[in-house]
């Protein structure tokens, strides 16, 4: 049966200098939350593991605000201004790029 303690972490073998060779364990570590769009970390959201980060209450895991979570405050920003834009008919959906087109069709109120 496999150890509890060493089956969650990443196995390294090293060689040592006296021709030995040694494993060594190492637990991965979290990386911080980016935004989709421009790839900034995002502010407001956990930095821990999976299981520490479910155990949290849902307003301590992410900003309550639309997209918190997902999208930086900038890129937020930007969207409303696009969705302002398509709904006053100015622009259409097809000008505006790619990467903001998926949070403007998926968006329903």
């Amino acid at each position: 049966m496999v150890d509890r303690k060493t089956r969650v972490k990443k196995k390294k073998f090293r060689k040592t200098p006296g021709t030995n060779t040694v494993i060594q364990y190492t637990k991965e570590k979290n990386t911080k939350a980016k935004c989709s769009i421009t790839g900034v970390q995002l502010s407001g959201t956990a930095n821990q593991s999976k299981s520490a980060v479910n155990k949290l209450a849902k307003t301590k895991r992410r900003p309550s605000v639309k997209f918190g979570g997902v999208l930086s405050a900038k890129a937020r920003k930007q969207l409303w201004e696009y969705k302002t834009l398509i709904e006053l008919n100015k622009v259409k959906v097809e000008d505006i790029p790619t990467n903001f087109k998926k949070f403007i069709k998926g968006d329903k109120e």
